[in-house]
């Protein structure tokens, strides 16, 4: 089943629209996470940009002996800051990735506009766990290989969704997910790029980003669904 990207966004608008109430509360809940870290180190970011011009104007001045000091002061605020982004990602990371798992469960029902059995506590966080350990794997293949790594994000991008559809297990769902994708990945390329597009263009109003956020989770959830069942998927297991 080829995917039509017109048809896929118009599926998402009139989705997201029937239920843009619970989207955007669980998008709103991601939204405070994600900023908790860097509200919390912004004293350390300013901090680091003054040295920074500080050392813009010695370099400038060519003042060796205040660029070194300089250097020594931008190499300890730099390690205070990444060590404080580390601690606090270990506590918002996972929460942010359950509440995008719960995002893709309220977008997958709403792209059906019928809300179904919520799964249990411990479904969720199974899921959210396979949802993280592949996440680290895509940012891992992206950092050290773009490209491979831009493959293995479109090829693994329905495992969620297929864990919260069809109460698969991890393996299963990411072997469904690589079968869904082949023939489409060109234009799941494209749905992956206008959705950054979309959230880069309304991250500077800030309050933009959660409706954004709950729309394009709503477009790769019809996408899904697309997918899903008129390729039978449901029944091929």
């Amino acid at each position: 089943m080829k995917l039509s990207i017109t048809r896929c966004y118009a599926l998402a608008w009139r989705s997201f629209c029937k239920w843009w109430i619970p989207l955007c509360l669980v998008s709103g809940i991601i939204f405070v996470f994600e900023i908790i870290p860097s509200m919390l180190v912004r004293v350390d970011v300013d901090k680091l940009k003054d040295t920074a011009r500080q050392a813009i104007t010695a370099t400038l001045e060519n003042d060796v002996e205040k660029m070194e000091d300089i250097s020594l002061k931008v190499k300890a605020q730099t390690s205070i800051l990444i060590r404080k982004f580390i601690r606090f990602g270990l506590y918002t990371f996972p929460l942010v990735a359950l509440f995008s798992v719960i995002l893709l469960m309220h977008a997958n029902w709403a792209v059906k506009n019928r809300q179904e059995t919520r799964r249990p506590p411990s479904v969720l966080i199974y899921i959210t766990f396979v949802h993280i350990v592949l996440a680290i794997g895509k940012l891992l293949a992206f950092f050290f290989f773009f490209f491979p790594g831009a493959y293995l994000y479109i090829k693994l991008l329905f495992v969620s969704l297929i864990m919260l559809e069809g109460k698969k297990r991890a393996r299963a769902a990411i072997k469904i997910s690589w079968r869904m994708t082949r023939g489409n990945f060109w234009r799941l390329f494209l749905l992956v790029l206008m959705n950054t597009g979309i959230q880069f263009l309304v991250l500077p109003t800030v309050i933009g980003a959660v409706p954004a956020t709950g729309f394009v989770n709503t477009a790769r959830a019809a996408a899904f669904r697309m997918i899903w069942e008129e390729g039978n998927y449901a029944e091929k297991g």
